[in-house]
């Protein structure tokens, strides 16, 4: 473990203990997941958690809440059944839609609020330090992904800044908003906003947000 920290964890940042950290997780608690370096030629079997209000990575070395930092390197992460690999800089789940594959970089405005409060200080060479205090127990509360996989509603229903990731043709295409759906699609933009308006969908719910996507998509390869 000391090994793979030194390889992947290069920068140190000390948290003040009247400091509170508010996360936003993607699984209940921490589950067991994998991490897998450019590099390294096993992946790292930790308890962890994703915040997607901070588009951290969290994990526990021992009693100690670590962030991972400097994810350049990072391969993938798989977790309670989920992918996670990087694209352009960012964290994403890989989904997969009917025929297509949609990357989703979750982040997430009103929601359920986990928090792991900064509690107190350790010092590391190579790490950022949350928490470190083995006499309190700390758990994400309420994730969103249940423990079969499958996403709460809340996630559906908040107000979501996702960012979505899909290819056609060979081209990788990002969107956030409807109008960059239109601007990147416009031979299709006229059947898609009958189909928006039609349902009453928004890209800020991200159920509705992959059925935007979806259909277009569907449009895009006829």
């Amino acid at each position: 473990m000391k090994r793979f920290l030194s390889l992947f964890l290069l920068s140190a940042i000390c948290v003040s203990a009247a400091a509170q950290q508010r996360q936003v997780y993607l699984f209940p608690d921490f589950p067991s997941g994998s991490i897998y370096v450019n590099g390294v030629h096993r992946p790292q079997q930790v308890k962890m958690n994703i915040d997607a209000l901070g588009q951290r990575i969290y994990y526990f070395q021992g009693d100690v809440l670590m962030e991972l930092t400097q994810l350049y390197r990072l391969d993938s992460i798989k977790v309670s059944g989920h992918t996670f690999v990087r694209k352009q800089g960012l964290l994403c789940e890989r989904l997969a839609l009917q025929k297509d594959t949609v990357f989703v970089n979750w982040k997430f405005k009103r929601v359920h609020m986990g928090s792991a409060g900064a509690l107190g200080v350790a010092t590391h060479s190579n790490v950022q330090t949350l928490w470190n205090n083995p006499d309190v127990e700390v758990t994400s509360g309420e994730g969103h992904y249940s423990g079969t996989g499958a996403l709460s509603p809340e996630i559906w229903q908040s107000r979501s800044e996702n960012s979505y990731f899909f290819s056609v043709g060979g081209k990788e295409y990002q969107a956030r908003r409807l109008k960059d759906l239109y601007k990147a699609f416009p031979d299709e933009s006229i059947a898609l906003k009958a189909y928006v308006k039609e349902h009453r969908y928004k890209m800020e719910n991200a159920q509705q947000a992959l059925q935007i996507i979806t259909y277009l998509l569907e449009l895009a390869h006829r």
